[in-house]
């Protein structure tokens, strides 16, 4: 890392996952411009992670929470935190991924060529297979469906997103923004916990102004390795009920029919093939993602029979 004096905050969070942080906190000592700052927010690790990390990487400050707060909750103290620096940018990263020397250097120059542009999208490829995407740093919003489209994933990267473009939406942990739009958006809506949080915080990013852009020339590398696990009962509680809950926040208008085509298409198609599949277990994740959304109940799942 460098002796200049810090531009950019660089905000992680961790949740019992130390190795994958310490081999992100590694890859930004490999930073040299611009200055940096990094803060972690630990969401109540259970593991000696906070002790390990603090011992490995002393410059690195650490906020630690006594409950798991989320993607939500985590990213809003690293937004209090930074609202109460000096600091001109700050990117969320995911714990899991690996930065290049010069990944904050091009952010912090695609960032400036206009200044209606707030937030950049990272481009983030595959650990394992270093050409390959797993986001090209954002995607458009798909409103009868009630998700989002043409992020690059697991597409080979054959030149086809080298130029930045206009999107709806940036993976949370691959988030790059100008201190203007932490100023005019500086919450996140902690309703969702984990999952569509992002996207519902770009859509007020965009309502307040700010063009949301994908970067030509940025890199990371990520692991993927997902707190919550992929396909998890959970997974699918966090993504059913959060997923109405964007849609009737930010696309009313289309909420009438992204329902029919939910409930009459996409739900049995899904169940048919979590059947087929043999994980009838995710099924009741889906139960009780549309049952809580019903009853307007947010934030963290409390179903004990998803946990097991």
């Amino acid at each position: 890392m460098t002796d200049k004096p810090a531009e950019v905050m660089i905000g992680i969070m961790n949740w019992n996952q130390k190795t994958d942080t310490l081999w992100c906190l590694e890859s930004l000592r490999s930073v040299k411009e611009p200055g940096i700052k990094i803060v972690l927010v630990d969401n109540a690790s259970t593991d000696d992670s906070v002790v390990v990390i603090g011992s490995r990487f002393p410059e690195v400050t650490i906020l630690t929470n006594r409950t798991n707060r989320g993607c939500a909750g985590g990213r809003n103290d690293l937004l209090l935190f930074f609202l109460n620096t000096d600091l001109r940018y700050l990117m969320f990263l995911d714990n899991d991924a690996r930065v290049m020397p010069d990944t904050l250097k091009i952010l912090v120059d695609e960032i400036n060529r206009s200044e209606n542009i707030g937030v950049l999208g990272v481009k983030a490829y595959y650990e394992d297979r270093p050409n390959v995407f797993w986001t090209k740093g954002g995607d458009r919003f798909d409103p009868v469906n009630g998700g989002f489209h043409n992020m690059g994933q697991k597409e080979e990267d054959l030149g086809q997103y080298a130029k930045m473009e206009e999107v709806d939406s940036v993976p949370g942990g691959f988030t790059f923004m100008k201190r203007k739009v932490a100023e005019k958006v500086p919450q996140i809506d902690e309703r969702y916990f984990i999952y569509y949080e992002d996207s519902d915080w770009c859509f007020r990013v965009k309502k307040a102004g700010f063009k949301i852009m994908t970067s030509a020339n940025s890199k990371v590398y990520h692991r993927v390795s997902g707190s919550l696990g992929m396909e998890s009962p959970r997974f699918y509680y966090y993504r059913i009920r959060n997923r109405f809950l964007f849609m009737k926040d930010n696309a009313p208008a289309y909420f009438f029919v992204f329902s029919l085509k939910f409930y009459f298409l996409a739900l049995p198609s899904l169940i048919l093939t979590l059947l087929l599949s043999g994980k009838p277990g995710r099924i009741l994740g889906i139960f009780w993602g549309i049952v809580d959304y019903m009853r307007g109940k947010w934030n963290v799942c409390t179903h004990q029979s998803l946990f097991r």
